[in-house]
């Protein structure tokens, strides 16, 4: 009995050591299946954009409204218009953009306007001989034909902002820099009848011997490249997933002026284009890319 109790007191101690060791490799318990998982959160997803679908794409067809200049020649009796005599004028436009945000983008917008007149008439004037001299009473009736024509061409880089209203309407409102290239083309015709058979300075009145009409024509033209600025505001109405119809104003700011010269019976002169704001209208189509 004596021995029995012995051998059971020996397997308690040794039981005693093998547990803790046993409960060490199997991790205890809850390993075993007796504690409830808790789950991790998963991250709050992050904003990211397609690359295929923020950028875009668009076409647009406007006009000049109105032009805001200050045009002049160096020969006072030139019939030059002035902004309010400045014919409304087509506008024909391409931009490339993309979101940077679902608000705010960029675009490069390039817009292209052809040959505006701003002088389109004819002068008549009277020119004489110089004075104290032998030639005093020498006298030309000048009938000038004469046209100034400027076209221009714009690239801007905008950035925009679009108003969210929650329907598919979204207004934006912007602003740009870049540069504005503006070509002038001048022609003219000049008629002089002459009164004698003098020479007077730069022509001859004698055609052969007999006084008549004397006649010159010529064309010239200027390029210039300006630093241009330019505010906008529209509104775009989503007419589909990918097609946006874009209906905007913009202001558009030229530095500096343009100048061209033109040979005249009367001497040399100078037409300038300078100080100009433009208000325009656009209406066209933006496609984003799917």
């Amino acid at each position: 009995m004596r021995s029995a109790k012995s051998w059971i007191a020996m397997i308690f101690v040794m039981a005693s050591g093998v547990a803790p060791a046993m409960a060490a490799d199997w991790g205890g318990v809850k390993d075993m299946g007796g504690g409830v998982p808790i789950p991790v959160p998963a991250p709050a997803p992050v904003p990211t954009y397609d690359a295929d679908s923020d950028w875009y794409v668009g076409l647009a067809l406007g006009g000049n409204l109105l032009t805001d200049a200050t045009i002049k020649d160096s020969d006072p009796n030139m019939p030059v218009k002035d902004g309010s005599d400045i014919a409304m004028s087509p506008t024909f436009g391409l931009m490339f953009g993309r979101y940077i945000t679902p608000s705010l983008r960029w675009e490069i917008a390039v817009d292209y306007t052809p040959n505006t007149n701003l002088i389109d008439g004819e002068m008549k004037y009277r020119t004489f001989g110089e004075p104290g001299t032998a030639i005093e009473t020498q006298e030309y009736g000048v009938f000038r034909n004469e046209t100034v024509k400027l076209s221009r061409t714009t690239a801007l880089f905008n950035l925009l902002y679009d108003i969210p209203t929650g329907t598919r309407f979204t207004p934006y409102l912007g602003g740009g820099f870049g540069f504005s290239w503006r070509r002038l083309q001048r022609n003219y015709t000049e008629t002089a009848s002459c009164s004698d058979t003098f020479d007077f300075p730069g022509i001859s009145c004698n055609n052969g011997g007999t006084p008549g009409p004397v006649s010159r024509s010529g064309s010239s033209s200027k390029n210039q490249i300006n630093l241009a600025a330019a505010v906008q505001a529209g509104i775009a109405t989503e007419l589909t997933d990918s097609i946006i119809w874009d209906n905007g104003w913009q202001m558009l700011w030229e530095s500096g002026g343009i100048s061209i010269d033109g040979d005249s019976i009367s001497g040399d002169n100078r037409f300038t284009f300078k100080d100009s704001v433009l208000q325009q209208f656009r209406s066209g189509l933006r496609i984003k890319f799917d």
